[in-house]
């Protein structure tokens, strides 16, 4: 056995050993970006494109990502009608949701190590919840995540395309009454 240090003692004075614990991962919080998050969002964003998307694009596609990616043209595009939601887990983003005219989903990445944690679904739920999504709604999705939108209710409305070097499946998601007072939260 170790140094007593090492070990607690069980109910029967056994000695077991020490249970050391990670510390508590902090709750996911979904809200919208702070202007001086713009560099971390875009880092994140640029990081899980570079690992799971550039590698299905041409020069030219990734090129074009990584400009509209820029934090200085992403603070500029609100006054063009785009929203930014962020999930952060305690001090860090680790999801972003970038949105045109309330109708237009046009960046959503979370941290590859964080992916299939339900985050994504989070962001676009809280972004339906909270009204800054208004039916129907459109997205240019990447091959890699037709998947994920058809499990929140998008459907393909054409074929893969690749425009501008960008390789995309639109897709659109209606909602029966698409005004925002008609729908429930959530739906």
């Amino acid at each position: 056995m170790g140094e007593a240090g090492d070990c607690i003692r069980g109910s029967k004075g056994t000695q077991l050993p020490e249970m050391v614990q990670d510390p508590p991962i902090p709750p996911i919080e979904i809200r919208p970006l702070r202007d001086d998050e713009a560099d971390e969002a875009c880092a994140l964003a640029a990081a899980v494109f570079d690992e799971c998307v550039a590698p299905l694009y041409g020069d030219e596609g990734r090129r074009g990502f990584l400009t509209f990616a820029q934090p200085a043209a992403l603070l500029r595009r609100r006054t063009d009608g785009y929203v930014t939601w962020v999930a952060a887990e305690g001090p860090r983003l680790v999801g972003m949701l970038h949105v045109r005219d309330s109708s237009h989903l046009s960046m959503l990445f979370v941290e590859r190590a964080r992916q299939g944690a339900g985050i994504a679904r989070q962001l676009f739920e809280t972004a339906l919840a909270r009204f800054v999504l208004v039916g129907p709604l459109t997205v240019n999705s990447s091959p890699n995540a037709v998947g994920f939108y058809a499990r929140v209710g998008f459907r393909a409305t054409g074929p893969e395309q690749i425009k501008n070097g960008i390789r995309f499946v639109p897709m659109r998601r209606d909602f029966p009454d698409a005004t925002p007072a008609a729908r429930p939260a959530g739906a």
